[in-house]
């Protein structure tokens, strides 16, 4: 059996009073980079720089997961009301995968919050509550603001003509799920839109000088026996290629 490419996988934590704090990692994750021919990795939240440096070393590609909010002092504002912060060792850890993964052009792909950390580690913006925006086009990017764990809604985005995106779905309108109260606001550098919604928000990124390196705003993991498995096959199919060249 050919070796499978090797996808780490960074995790949430979560935090409990009376027990040592607990990974946890949605499994339709796992399943989607097993269907798509590679081998997930799940990666503990090291501090040492040496330790994630290896790390890398050893990995075909990197999938940075959805979970809670980027810290805004991060980008030089106060948390809102409704911002829920991210862990802090798991935030510390998943800039610095990011930024090794570019250093060494490590095939990555973002999700959600992944998305979000790829837009902030290259110092670009959030809008931490998308409702506070007013726009001409109003669409509700989070069905329920409150339970963010419901997958059903969908919107529509228009991939960007000439992008990778748009080599995987073509440049129709796209159906995703509406599962996020934050977005990006100002791009970060060497980034571009390669989605966006009708209301002008950014839903998907790009680095169009590195071998594969994309973040979507929405869940394609929660999206099962649709084109979205796209995705995660684009990113183990670079990490192929990352490998034999």
């Amino acid at each position: 059996m050919p070796r499978r490419s090797l996808i780490g996988i960074s995790m949430d934590t979560r935090e409990a009073a009376a027990v040592p704090n607990v990974y946890e990692l949605a499994d339709t994750y796992t399943q989607c980079i097993l269907d798509a021919g590679g081998l997930p990795l799940l990666l503990p939240h090291a501090a040492d720089d040496a330790v994630r440096r290896h790390m890398l070393d050893v990995l075909d590609g990197l999938l940075i997961p959805g979970g809670d909010d980027v810290n805004p002092a991060l980008y030089g504002q106060q948390p809102h009301a409704r911002t829920q912060l991210m862990n802090e060792r798991r935030q510390a850890f998943d800039l610095a995968m990011l930024a090794m993964a570019e250093q060494c052009n490590v095939p990555t792909l973002g999700i959600c919050l992944g998305f979000q950390l790829m837009n902030v580690q290259r110092h670009g913006t959030l809008v931490q509550y998308l409702p506070d925006v007013a726009g001409t086009v109003r669409i509700n990017h989070a069905a329920d603001p409150d339970k963010l764990l419901r997958y059903d809604a969908r919107h529509a985005v228009q991939p960007a003509v000439g992008t990778r995106l748009a080599g995987l779905f073509g440049t129709e309108p796209l159906l995703v799920n509406s599962t996020h109260r934050q977005g990006v606001d100002q791009l970060g550098h060497g980034l571009i839109a390669s989605a966006s919604a009708a209301d002008g928000l950014v839903e998907a990124i790009e680095d169009p000088t590195l071998f594969f390196w994309m973040g979507v705003q929405w869940h394609p993991e929660r999206m099962p026996g649709d084109p979205q498995i796209k995705l995660f096959q684009a990113l183990v199919d670079a990490a192929v290629q990352r490998r034999k060249n």
